[in-house]
C-alpha cells in the first residue's frame, strides 16, 4: 500500500508544472521548473538506477527528436501555406463549393479546420476555419468560438505526435492506441458538430441540419477506426477530415447546388498536401507489403515527410524564394518556442517512469478502486488544457495512468485512449488557443472580443465530452 505521502511526494513535480502554468508563466519555464522539481525529487527519495536511466533513454530518445522534428516541420509548412498565400486560394474555393451557411459551418468543423489541424497541429487549424465563418455571416464571438470547436483531431493534430508519445511511455501498440482512441473520438464529432449548429445559427435554425452533423461524424468515425487500425494512425486524420470535407460538398452539391469547379489556383494551393499525403501513405503501404526492417521505417515517418514537403512547397506553390529566409527564421523562432517546452515534458515524463514516481502515484490512486477509472479521462483533460497539447499530457501522466490500470485489473490500452482523446479535446480551451482564436475573428478592427464569452462554452462543452468519455473508460476498461 503506498502512503498518501509518498504519493504527494511523487506528484510533486506535476504540481509545479500545473500550477505555474495556471498561472500564466511561459510554458517553457514552467517545463524547466517541473524537470528540475523531479530531479530534486528522485534525488531525495527515488533514485534511478543506472539501468531504469538506460532503458528510458533508449526507448524515449528517437521519440523526442521524432517529435521535435515533426513539430518543426508542421511549424514550416503552417508558415509557408500561409504566406504563399495557398491557405487563402483555399478558403475562397471552400466559399464557393458551399453556399449554404448551415453546412458551411459543418464542413469548416467536420473538415477544414480539423484536416489543417491534422497537418499542422498546434491549433493552428483556426487560422484557416474562423476567416470562413466570418465570410459566412458569424460574429467574431460565434466564429471564434466555432472555430475552436472544429479542432476535433487533436490526437492526430500534426500527425499525431502525442498519441506516440503516449504509446511509447505507457508500453503499448501505437496502431490499437490510435484506434482505441478514435473509438473515444465519436463523442467528440458529434457533441462539437451540433454544438457549433446551435451556438451559430440558434437551436430552431440548426435542427434540419443535424442530421447532416450526425451523419458525417459517423461517417469520419468509422473511417478514422479503420484507417488507424488497417493504415496508418499519422494520416488517419488527414483521411477521416478528407472524408468529411468530401461528404458535406456532395451534400451541398446534390441538396444546395453548390457547385465549385477543382482547376486554376486550387489545384496548385493543394500540392503540397498532396506531397504529404502521398509520401506517407505510400511509404506506409510499401513497409507493410515488404515487411522492412526498423531502419527502413525512417522512411515512412511524419517528421521527413513534412520537412520534404516544406522543401518543395515553394516550387510547387509558386512562391519567390527571397522570402524564404526570413520565413525560415521566424519558423525556427516559433519551434524554439513549442519545441522546447514540449521535449522538457517528454524528459519529464521519462524521470517520472525511470524514478518509480509514476509507480507511487499509479499505486496510491488504484487504491481508489474501479471508480478511479472515470478519473483519468478528467486528469487527462486537465492535462491537455494547462499545457495546450496532448503531448504534454501524455508526457506527464501515461506512465501512471497504465500502471493504475494493470493494478485495477483494467485494460491499459482502454484507460491510457481514454486519457489520450480527453486530453485531445480541452487543448482547445487552453487560455493561448483561445487567445489566438478571437485574434484571428476580430482581425484588423477596433472590437475586441471578450475573452470570456468565447471561454465558457468552449469550457463548457469539453467538459460535457470528458464526462462522457470517463463514462467509457469505466465501462470499457
Amino acid at each position: 500500500m503506498v502512503e498518501w505521502s509518498t504519493a504527494l511526494l511523487a506528484s510533486t513535480p506535476i504540481v509545479c508544472a500545473c500550477l505555474l502554468l495556471g498561472l500564466g508563466i511561459r510554458s517553457s519555464i514552467a517545463a524547466s521548473a517541473a524537470v528540475l522539481t523531479a530531479v530534486v525529487v528522485s534525488a531525495l527519495a527515488f533514485p534511478i538506477s543506472p539501468a531504469s536511466a538506460a532503458e528510458v533513454a533508449s526507448s524515449l530518445g528517437p521519440v523526442v527528436i521524432e517529435v521535435l522534428l515533426i513539430i518543426l516541420g508542421g511549424v514550416l509548412l503552417g508558415g509557408l501555406l500561409r504566406a504563399s498565400g495557398a491557405q487563402q486560394v483555399i478558403s475562397e474555393w471552400v466559399e464557393r463549393a458551399c453556399s449554404n451557411p448551415q453546412r458551411a459551418v459543418l464542413l469548416v468543423v467536420l473538415g477544414i479546420t480539423a484536416f489543417a489541424e491534422s497537418v499542422t497541429g498546434f491549433g493552428l487549424g483556426v487560422i484557416v476555419g474562423i476567416p470562413i465563418l466570418l465570410h459566412f455571416g458569424l460574429s467574431p464571438t460565434r466564429a471564434a468560438t466555432v472555430g475552436l470547436l472544429g479542432l476535433t483531431s487533436g490526437a492526430w493534430g500534426s500527425l499525431a505526435p502525442g498519441t506516440l508519445v503516449a504509446a511509447e511511455l505507457g508500453n503499448v501498440s501505437f496502431r490499437l492506441l490510435g484506434t482505441w482512441s478514435a473509438v473515444f473520438n465519436l463523442p467528440v464529432l458529434l457533441v462539437m458538430s451540433l454544438t457549433s449548429l446551435v451556438i451559430a445559427f440558434g437551436f430552431r435554425r440548426a435542427v434540419p441540419y443535424m442530421p447532416h452533423a450526425v451523419g458525417v461524424s459517423l461517417l469520419m468515425w468509422v473511417v478514422l477506426i479503420g484507417f488507424n487500425y488497417f493504415i496508418s494512425v499519422p494520416l488517419a486524420g488527414v483521411a477521416a477530415t478528407l472524408t468529411g470535407i468530401a461528404a458535406t460538398l456532395l451534400i451541398a452539391r446534390f441538396r444546395d447546388g453548390s457547385r465549385a469547379s477543382f482547376r486554376g489556383p486550387i489545384r496548385r494551393a493543394v500540392l503540397p498536401y498532396s506531397v504529404l499525403i502521398c509520401g506517407l501513405l505510400g511509404t506506409s503501404l510499401l513497409l507493410d507489403a515488404f515487411d522492412a526492417g526498423s531502419l527502413a521505417e525512417y522512411a515512412a515517418s511524419p517528421a521527413l515527410w513534412l520537412l520534404i514537403t516544406c522543401a518543395v512547397t515553394p516550387k510547387l506553390v509558386g512562391m519567390p524564394t527571397r522570402r524564404l529566409p526570413r520565413l525560415f527564421v521566424e519558423g525556427l523562432g516559433t519551434w524554439w518556442a513549442i519545441g522546447y517546452a514540449t521535449g522538457a515534458f517528454l524528459v519529464l515524463g521519462g524521470i517520472l517512469a525511470a524514478s518509480g514516481m509514476s509507480s507511487a502515484m499509479a499505486g496510491y490512486a488504484a487504491q481508489l478502486g474501479k471508480p478511479y477509472l472515470t478519473l483519468i479521462p478528467v486528469i487527462g483533460g486537465i492535462g491537455g488544457f494547462i499545457t495546450g497539447s496532448n503531448t504534454g499530457s501524455a508526457a506527464m501522466f501515461s506512465t501512471s495512468t497504465v500502471q493504475a490500470a494493470e493494478q485495477l485489473n483494467s485494460s491499459r490500452l482502454v484507460a491510457l485512449a481514454g486519457q489520450n482523446a480527453a486530453a485531445s479535446v480541452t487543448f482547445m480551451s487552453a487560455p493561448p488557443r483561445v487567445a489566438l482564436a478571437i485574434s484571428v475573428a476580430d482581425g484588423g478592427s477596433h472590437r475586441t472580443t471578450p475573452f470570456g464569452t468565447v471561454f465558457r462554452p468552449v469550457v463548457a462543452t469539453n467538459v460535457a465530452v470528458v464526462a462522457v468519455l470517463g463514462a467509457a473508460v469505466y465501462l470499457l476498461a
